[in-house]
């Protein structure tokens, strides 16, 4: 047996303190002289022992109490080696969808452990046919951050049955010890879905996503506003409405056709969104709250120190070394213009396309097309890299606490009740 906190187990010098205080009590009582014992009784012997036995219960007692708090706070635990299971089955919550599946992991469940693919691995019952999806811990697996943690399952194998859904891959690709046998399950059904719509004048543009053959494809449709009545809208599609991108220039480099150039790619930008920009110049006095509310993309042109504000900023800053006209900065929202502009890196580098950066179209398509893309990955993309080093045991820990913690009230209650007794 170990403990957690061995040092308070130098608490149990309390005990000396209910030994003291009982010897003390022991001691010979005071003498006192009387003239005549007449009308003094006789004690009884057998009640007299009784009283004297009584104490010594409650001071065991009461020992032993201390001692159950001194090893409560210390915390001891058995720690034992135990053997790995020889295989273990974990299954994606979303495949308990399928009957074929349910039917599947019962016949495996009957002989050998089987969990769930998500965090903490809860153990699968027969409870859990009936999938909840609106449990958040069984939503987005997310397969390599949880393939980290096979090592809590303790086994020399490991057989995965999942979907491989391409929006459960983030991050980089891990390496594990455990031996995992990856079943793909292909659950994917030909889907189309209206994701975005963006409202005009007189129309609206619908952006949908459709998955044909595990393959993720987008189009767009340009409707009249009041034909919307005649298309399927789910409840939570996105809108996006179309407001003028207002853009300003601060130069006091004055570096010949600069400021028109940028005018100019953001121009053809807009002829090609279909969204208007407004161009002025930004005055550094006037960055009162109102001015910088209505301002979206700041363009600085300027050795000065850049203003920190809230928007979307381009800045000046020369770098022979960078590999595009516009690169992202170490602060979000911020973007670096590398070089002086001039119609041949214009044209090479894609200007232009280069300031989609500063504009976010579709701030919230990512997380809407990871709830709708059902693709899968192949089997070679999806598993980790095996590393050598597994083990084929491990230390099982047992925490007494709470069992000491039952004994405490046990003990205790005894003593209240022979104290009481002892009283009466």
């Amino acid at each position: 047996m170990s403990f957690v906190n061995p040092t308070y187990l130098w608490s149990l010098l309390g005990l000396l303190v209910p030994v003291a205080i009982h010897f003390w009590n022991k001691s010979e009582g005071k003498t006192i002289k009387v003239g005549s014992i007449r009308l003094i009784k006789e004690s009884q012997t057998s009640k007299s022992s009784r009283l004297q036995f009584n104490e010594f219960i409650l001071l065991l007692l009461r020992l032993i109490l201390v001692s159950l708090i001194c090893f409560i706070l210390a915390a001891p635990v058995s720690i034992s080696k135990r053997l790995n299971l020889e295989v273990a089955y974990v299954v994606e919550p979303s495949l308990l969808k399928l009957k074929s599946i349910r039917t599947l992991v019962d016949s495996i469940n009957s002989d050998n452990e089987v969990y769930l693919f998500a965090e903490d691995f809860p153990d699968y019952t027969e409870e859990d046919n009936d999938f909840n999806s609106e449990k958040k811990q069984l939503e987005n697996t997310q397969y390599w951050q949880l393939a980290q943690q096979f090592s809590k399952l303790h086994s020399d194998s490991i057989v995965v049955f999942s979907e491989g859904k391409i929006s459960g891959i983030k991050g980089k690709r891990p390496e594990i010890p455990e031996k995992v046998n990856w079943i793909l399950i292909d659950s994917t059904e030909s889907t189309s879905e209206i994701i975005d719509i963006t409202s005009f004048k007189d129309s609206l543009e619908l952006l949908q996503f459709d998955i044909v053959q595990n393959l993720g494809r987008f189009s767009k449709q340009r409707i009249g506003a009041k034909d919307i009545e005649g298309y399927s809208i789910p409840e939570n599609a996105l809108r996006t409405e179309l407001d003028t991108i207002r853009v300003q220039f601060y130069d006091d480099l004055k570096i010949e056709n600069q400021v028109e150039y940028l005018k100019a790619s953001f121009s053809a930008l807009g002829k090609y969104l279909k969204r208007p920009f407004v161009f002025s110049e930004f005055e550094q006095g006037n960055s009162d709250e109102k001015s910088i509310k209505n301002l979206e993309i700041l363009v600085w042109l300027s050795e000065k120190e850049f203003p920190d504000f809230d928007t979307k900023s381009l800045i000046f800053k020369p770098n022979i070394y960078a590999e595009n006209l516009i690169e992202k900065t170490a602060k979000a929202g911020v973007f670096q213009l590398t070089d002086t502009l001039h119609r041949k890196n214009i044209l090479e580098a894609h200007l232009a396309e280069d300031l989609l950066k500063l504009i976010e179209l579709h701030p919230k398509i990512e997380s809407k097309i990871a709830e709708t893309d059902t693709r899968n990955i192949d089997k070679s993309i999806l598993a980790p890299v095996f590393r050598k080093g597994s083990k084929n045991s491990y230390l099982a820990q047992f925490d007494w606490t709470p069992w000491l913690w039952l004994a405490f009230l046990v003990v205790f209650i005894i003593e209240r009740i022979l104290s009481k007794l002892r009283e009466q």
